[in-house]
């Protein structure tokens, strides 16, 4: 499993109502990825939005884009007054 970090540089598009999410990442060397989530899609999108920072672990497929398989998005404002019950 691969990890990486940097910043969502494109919109966070909903490829498939399965639901399958795609999104640029850039990392901080300004290497852009192709990345895409299938797993916990639901949560990425409630958490994510352009612009914010994002570890992600995963591995390449055959197309060269990234499948993330676990996520960790950096708190933010948006984050702020976002609460989760159990």
């Amino acid at each position: 499993m691969k990890q990486l970090s940097g910043r969502i540089t494109s919109p966070i598009k909903v490829l498939n109502l399965t639901p399958l999410v795609r999104f640029e990442l850039t990392v901080s060397t300004g290497q852009k990825i192709n990345c895409l989530i299938h797993q916990h899609a639901l949560n990425f999108l409630a958490l994510a939005d352009q612009n914010s920072r994002i570890a992600v672990y995963g591995h390449p497929n055959a197309r060269h884009q990234f499948v993330v398989t676990k996520f960790m998005v950096q708190a933010n404002s948006r984050l702020a007054n976002f609460s989760h019950s159990a």
